[in-house]
């Protein structure tokens, strides 16, 4: 054969192949379902990390669980002095330690190791991009129970309280304000309101928000591993969700003096934490949990046992489920063998859910008149079952 008949073979051949491989590509892309909108279909929950960055460190870090079949979220808020074996470092630490501005993908692997739960996406706002979001939305309503006022950067500041619509520029000082006589659940509530009310904000500005020289200069101020598709069909969802209602939890623990830092040391060696989104998770996904959820419910929690501040302890674990704690005190006996979870007002369908915190089965309805020193939904009463965090046979 001719060498000239045989390169143009070669290269006719060559062409083919070149055809079948773009041929592949663009099937498979066209196969490919973007992820968002695949959870959606199959009606499973979507987790993000989202991050507040100030600094190069994270000023907020919030576990976002949404569920797309009835557009409901939580929020959990995980601090940045959160105490852990950082497993990447061999070492005890704060978990921000790992952060990095460049590759914040180690600091989410941690944080979903300690949730015990998949986080495959994260979206990372500096304060500045925040501030110019909240602008780009004209502004976001945050409810604030006291009046903040203070200095940040030589600049002094105050904010009323009450319902306000805030701009980015004092969002941006709210985020930063800090005030160490105030309670620490205050701070934990701030730094959840930042997302909360964004995200709030988004849905009722979806119509100008989905404009797309909007959506693009949106995009440019975040970083995130979503794909633009991908964020775009997330803030759709963002959109429908109902932030007014969503579940807001926190971790909690004691906080404890290491080689000169103050760490928060997560209860249970962890364990609360996971269980606190186990839950959530179940709520969000459960419609009877979800719409019992609405309402914050109120525990009065009695000890009825000779183990000294073991109602405290169980409040503990109580409020970082989200629940109020009214009274705490003893039982009118220090023997009771078995834990009982009473409820008053109907509310049957709600005492599984508070009873399953503890793991108790001992359920029954209390009497609205029982003798109590506080009017609360559910009565708790501590039996020598209970270890402290669940009732054990």
């Amino acid at each position: 054969m001719p060498k000239n008949a045989l390169d143009k073979s070669i290269v006719f051949l060559l062409i083919i192949i070149i055809a079948m491989v773009a041929f592949g590509v663009a099937m498979a892309s066209m196969l490919r379902v973007e992820p968002i909108q695949k959870a959606v279909d199959e009606d499973r929950p979507i987790n993000i990390a989202l991050i507040l960055e100030h600094n190069g460190k994270p000023l907020s870090t919030q576990i976002l669980m949404y569920y797309p079949g009835n557009a409901r979220g939580a929020l959990l808020d995980i601090p940045a002095e959160t105490g852990l074996i950082l497993r990447s470092l061999n070492r005890f630490d704060r978990i921000d330690l790992l952060y990095k501005q460049a590759d914040p993908v180690p600091y989410v692997a941690e944080l979903a190791s300690l949730c015990a739960t998949n986080l495959d996406y994260y979206i990372v706002f500096t304060m500045q991009a925040y501030s110019d979001l909240v602008d780009m939305l004209n502004g976001v309503s945050v409810f604030m129970p006291n009046r903040v006022s203070g200095t940040i950067d030589e600049r002094g500041f105050s904010l009323p309280a009450g319902s306000v619509l805030l701009d980015g520029g004092k969002m941006a000082l709210y985020a930063q304000y800090q005030d160490a006589d105030r309670p620490e659940s205050e701070a934990v509530a701030r730094r959840q309101t930042l997302f909360q009310a964004l995200l709030r904000r988004i849905g009722e500005q979806s119509d100008y928000l989905f404009q797309k020289d909007v959506l693009s200069e949106l995009s440019k101020r975040v970083r995130t591993n979503l794909k633009p598709q991908s964020l775009e069909r997330l803030l759709v969802e963002f959109a429908r969700a109902d932030m007014d209602r969503a579940v807001i939890q926190r971790l909690t623990g004691t906080y404890r003096n290491v080689e000169g830092k103050q760490l928060l040391f997560p209860a249970w060696d962890g364990q609360l934490v996971k269980d606190i989104v186990k839950q959530t998770l179940n709520a969000l996904l459960n419609a009877e949990a979800t719409a019992v959820e609405d309402k914050v419910f109120t525990l009065e929690i009695l000890n009825g046992t000779a183990s000294r501040g073991l109602a405290q302890k169980t409040a503990d674990i109580y409020e970082s489920f989200g629940y109020e704690i009214v009274s705490i005190g003893n039982a009118a006996s220090q023997d009771i063998a078995k834990t009982q979870i009473l409820y008053r007002f109907s509310y049957e369908a709600a005492a599984a859910m508070v009873a399953n915190v503890i793991r108790c089965e001992n359920i029954a309805s209390g009497d609205p008149e029982l003798n109590s020193s506080a009017p609360a939904d559910f009565v708790i009463i501590l039996g020598r079952d209970f270890d402290g965090r669940y009732c054990v046979n």
